[in-house]
């Protein structure tokens, strides 16, 4: 196993034995040798040994070089060292009419963690900065609300500047599919992730599915939320985090298991409510027996249990060939609703 410590060992009379380290030490030093000191290093390492890139990331980046495996998996380290200067020059640019929103919005990101609570403290600053940096440096997204907590859970991991490259490098797709469609004019990304996950909950949860539509329950109802803040505002912080090492080296893929896996594992409670107390219920899913379990021992808050109990679940899930023929299915049905538009559209 990658995290188990090494053998206890006795050496002769007078030889210190060598020093053993702690899973935790040996888990740190393998990353550390997987990350190597440049991209380059780490575009190699995952050429060479991208199963044991993908082992360890799905056990959990450690928690100490979580911000840098991030700039690196999702291509936002090489985007900033190619761009030298451009972030300062954002943030010093003349005022947008999107600021105003921003600064609305700064106070309901994350309200509960201490780096974010203060009013006008160094987290609600930063927070503001890279958002309004984003809103100049992309003017057709701008700003749209669910941004924040994605630049939020971002700045806890790393630099104002190095959050602002991971945001363009997931939004423009340096790594993989762009996701600024999420927040785009008409968010044409949301609309069709909605299809897709409806169309998953068909196969996976037949029963849950039917129920929806009898309670008229529609998946933009809990599901938008989901996509648009990528589970930062859904899931425990301990628990996105662990969501958010697997999106980072598979993509946005990782959002569909999670979201199927944690319907199925609220599906029996979820089935007994009414439409008046379903949707709520849709955003604050019961934690996992593992989870209860744990807490019972002693271990509460133990976010980690829940992150084990949920991925396993969600990874288990082979969803990439049917999320494709479902991506098709939408942008056929999107192509005939646009012809019988323009052939209902009168002559100029």
């Amino acid at each position: 196993s990658d995290d188990e410590p090494g053998p206890s060992y006795r050496g002769p009379a007078g030889v210190d034995p060598p020093v053993l380290l702690s899973a935790a030490e040996k888990r740190l030093r393998k990353w550390r040798r997987m990350l190597g000191v440049t991209v380059d290093d780490w575009k190699a390492y995952v050429r060479a040994k991208p199963q044991v890139v993908q082992r360890r990331t799905r056990k959990g980046v450690p928690a100490p070089l979580r911000g840098y495996a991030w700039q690196v998996m999702s291509g936002g380290r090489e985007l900033r060292a190619c761009h030298h200067g451009v972030y300062d020059e954002l943030v010093l640019s003349t005022l947008d009419e999107r600021d105003d929103d921003i600064a609305k919005d700064i106070s309901r990101t994350f309200p509960s963690h201490v780096f974010f609570a203060k009013p006008d403290g160094a987290g609600q600053r930063s927070l503001y900065n890279v958002l309004r940096a984003y809103s100049v440096y992309d003017r057709e997204v701008g700003y749209v609300q669910g941004m924040g907590f994605v630049a939020g859970l971002l700045l806890l991991h790393m630099s104002e500047e190095d959050a602002f490259w991971v945001m363009v490098a997931l939004f423009r797709g340096a790594v993989h599919e762009p996701l600024e469609g999420l927040y785009s004019p008409g968010m044409p990304l949301v609309r069709r992730c909605l299809h897709q996950l409806e169309g998953l909950l068909g196969e996976h949860l037949p029963r849950l599915a039917a129920h929806f539509q009898r309670e008229c329950v529609h998946a933009s109802m809990f599901a938008t939320q989901w996509f648009v803040t990528l589970f930062a505002y859904s899931l425990p912080l301990g628990v996105v985090e662990r969501v958010w090492d697997v999106f980072m080296l598979e993509g946005v893929k990782v959002i569909f298991q999670v979201g199927v896996a944690l319907l199925q594992r609220a599906e029996e409670n979820l089935l007994a409510l009414p439409f008046e107390v379903l949707a709520a219920n849709l955003r604050h899913f019961p934690v996992s027996e593992k989870r209860e379990e744990a807490d019972e021992v002693g271990r509460a808050g133990d976010d980690n249990v829940e992150a084990d109990d949920l991925l396993e679940r969600a990874l288990a899930l082979r969803l990439s060939r049917r999320l494709e023929e479902l991506r098709a299915e939408h942008d056929y049905l999107n192509e005939r609703v646009s012809d019988s538009g323009a052939e209902r559209s009168p002559p100029p």
